[in-house]
């Protein structure tokens, strides 16, 4: 009899569980997460000598900026309490945006949104992804008896030597890098040589509310071993004498509750404390977003870029791997007009990584910026590895950028950034898919070459054709080169300057048809009919339109 009661008890327990969770999870299914912005500040007992890092206060006055403005000032805490009292649970409240995030019902949301003192509510959302792909499988051996070659194409694509032969390794500059954990990097031998200048400054757990991110994900790790890691004696990335904040921001996978608000929460805690730029690899798709939203103003994520960049800070921001996926587009932040988006390229060809995503933004703008190579050898939890996404093009290229900084002292971030793009392969050319293509270290110091005669753009019976210079061949150093490799970018533009195709061909003869160029000027935009040929140019050409070509640091144009 007491066997049989207490079965009894046992079920009624299980099913008072079973019944418990059901609610909990009803509940949670009704919950959404929320970002409530609010009306006014109050000015009251904010001192920025005692709230900010001593370097941020040096940035601001460096930069010619106020040493505080309204958007420093906390959110009033009478509102943060007044919503904790009508929500499920809350997130964090961001003094840039004026506003918090929140979990509520569409019940509890309604009543928050009658309060006096909010000014609006919108949805936020589910979670961000990196950057990054699976490793590619190739790892550290024993009998490895060319470490130099495993960072080569990474190190070298921007010139890496060049910057250390000058000199520069990010010194005096401080990152902060917001990611899902660093395993390990307060003990890898990669960080051997940034933990005896104490290059680490600062760390903060945002999901857990503590200082120790070095229990997590090792994404982290990857990443800043491309700014700042060794392998063997080498220089993983170019700035190893460069200062680092290190934030985690996100967890691993897949969840419900995203962490746009604690990367917010991050990008402040980063100027706060001394920042001058910010590298990530993470960014949100459509889990909550469609490609209209990336505009640079919807996202939460964009928002906190933004006044990130207006505080001065430089960010260094992942393009995404969604190239080959079927939203291909860039993620948000990297949609911020004001942050450097950065794309990926394959080492082996020389241009765009199939993964890589693309531009431009919703509203027509061009993204990514730059390149760098998406294939890299990084630290991992235990030793090293090859792994592939602009998770690590993105760290790379931030290397490149506290190198320039260091050596452009008093430059505006815009400025710097401006720079940057000024550096790289392509420009001024550029295209949706490599931007202004790779940073390179030489035209700091040497400026770009010139050359003009390396080809000629025509048109000729309808088609648009290319030839190139004779001397190009006779050179036999361009069976060396690693960067154009022997590519070359054609692109289409409207009337309005928008642009509309674009391509990379590889030059095997000295003279040929664009074709894709052809087609799309011809048959793509007037039908398989349209007669290609030298009398109906101008019904098959329409007026304005604009052919532009880059190769061997060469641009023509031609115009219809």
């Amino acid at each position: 009899m007491l066997k049989f009661a207490a079965h009894i008890m046992k079920n009624k327990t299980r099913l008072i569980l079973l019944i418990i969770c059901g609610l909990i999870c009803k509940k949670s299914f009704a919950q959404q997460k929320y970002w409530v912005s609010f009306t006014i500040k109050t000015t009251k007992n904010f001192d920025p000598y005692k709230f900010f890092d001593p370097k941020t206060l040096e940035n601001r006055i460096s930069a010619g900026k106020p040493i505080s403005d309204w958007y420093d000032l906390p959110v009033d805490e009478a509102f943060v309490q007044r919503v904790r009292k009508i929500a499920d649970s809350t997130g964090y409240a961001s003094r840039w945006l004026n506003g918090m995030a929140v979990f509520a019902t569409q019940d509890e949301i309604k009543q928050i949104a009658s309060l006096p003192f909010v000014k609006s509510t919108e949805k936020m959302g589910l979670f961000a992804t990196t950057a990054s792909l699976k490793d590619s499988g190739i790892s550290e051996t024993k009998k490895d008896t060319s470490p130099r070659s495993k960072i080569a194409d990474q190190y070298d694509g921007l010139e890496g030597n060049e910057m250390a032969a000058h000199g520069l390794s990010g010194k005096g500059i401080r990152i902060a890098i917001l990611d899902v954990g660093f395993k390990n990097a307060d003990k890898h031998p990669a960080f051997e040589y940034l933990r005896s200048h104490n290059g680490i400054v600062l760390t903060y757990d945002f999901l857990h509310h503590k200082d120790n991110v070095y229990g997590y994900g090792a994404h982290g790790t990857a990443v800043l071993s491309c700014i700042a890691g060794k392998y063997k004696g080498f220089n993983i990335g170019l700035a190893p004498d460069a200062e680092f904040l290190l934030a985690r921001t996100e967890r691993e996978g897949s969840e419900f509750k995203d962490e746009e608000d604690a990367w917010v929460a991050a990008s402040e805690w980063a100027e706060q404390h001394g920042a001058q730029m910010i590298s990530c690899s993470l960014g949100y798709t459509y889990q909550r977003y469609f490609y209209k939203d990336m505009n640079g103003r919807t996202s939460i994520a964009a928002r906190g870029a933004a006044m990130a960049a207006r505080k001065g800070i430089l960010i260094c921001i992942a393009a995404g791997n969604e190239g080959e996926d079927q939203w291909k587009f860039i993620t948000t932040p990297g949609d911020c007009d004001s942050v450097l988006t950065v794309g990926g390229y394959d080492p082996n060809t020389g241009f765009h990584s199939g993964f890589s995503s693309y531009g431009p933004t919703s509203d027509g703008r061009m993204k990514p910026n730059v390149i760098a190579a998406s294939t890299a050898w990084v630290a991992t939890p235990a030793a090293y590895g090859s792994e592939q996404g602009t998770s690590f093009a993105t760290p790379l290229v931030a290397g490149f950028v506290a190198c320039v900084w260091q050596d452009l002292k008093g430059r505006s971030n815009m400025q710097i950034m401006d720079t940057v793009e000024k550096l790289s392969s392509l420009y001024p050319y550029f295209d949706f898919a490599h931007g202004y293509g790779i940073p390179q270290a030489v035209y700091l110091f040497k400026g770009r070459p010139k050359n003009d005669s390396s080809f000629t753009l025509y048109e000729e019976d309808g088609k648009i054709k290319i030839s190139i210079s004779t001397s190009y061949f006779k050179d036999s150093s361009q069976t060396t080169k690693k960067l154009e490799k022997n590519y070359l970018y054609a692109k289409v533009t409207d009337p309005d300057g928008t642009l509309k195709l674009y391509d990379v061909i590889k030059v095997n003869s000295q003279s040929f048809e664009l074709v894709n160029i052809t087609n799309y000027l011809a048959v793509g935009r007037f039908g398989p009919n349209a007669s290609i040929n030298a009398e109906d140019k101008a019904a098959i050409y329409p007026k304005g339109w604009t052919v532009t070509v880059y190769f061997d640091h060469c641009i023509r144009t031609y115009h219809f």
